[in-house]
């Protein structure tokens, strides 16, 4: 009797690697962003990391106390990876190429402890 499980991850699918995993792994998926549409990310019970695998686009924050005139938007692009850590927050925007990205969320508490 085999006790492997493989799973095809598909664009816009979610997967809980709970019944195969053990730790603070909590979901993964590959998920499209078609151009100009974005989503936002707020890491205050998980940590997200985020891998580009196609397209591109910019992340951006909206940190409380930053002037709208300092925010920075960094360059997202093939290859290119993003962690979110625990109390962050991020949009992700798609360019004009669309945005296809791996996405692991985390769950963390506050102090480390689980």
């Amino acid at each position: 009797m085999s006790s492997t499980a493989i799973t095809a991850l598909h664009r816009g699918r979610a997967v809980d690697p709970g019944s195969v995993l053990t730790g603070p792994l909590c979901g993964v998926g590959l998920s499209w962003l078609e151009p100009g549409m974005s989503i936002w990310l707020d890491a205050d019970d998980v940590e997200h990391t985020v891998y580009v695998t196609a397209g591109g686009g910019y992340a951006t924050t909206e940190d409380e106390g930053v002037e709208e005139e300092d925010v920075v938007d960094v360059p997202l692009a093939e290859g290119t990876a993003l962690t979110l850590p625990l109390g962050g927050q991020a949009t992700l925007v798609a360019g004009e190429e669309g945005l296809e990205y791996f996405h692991a969320v985390l769950t963390v508490t506050r102090g480390g402890a689980r």
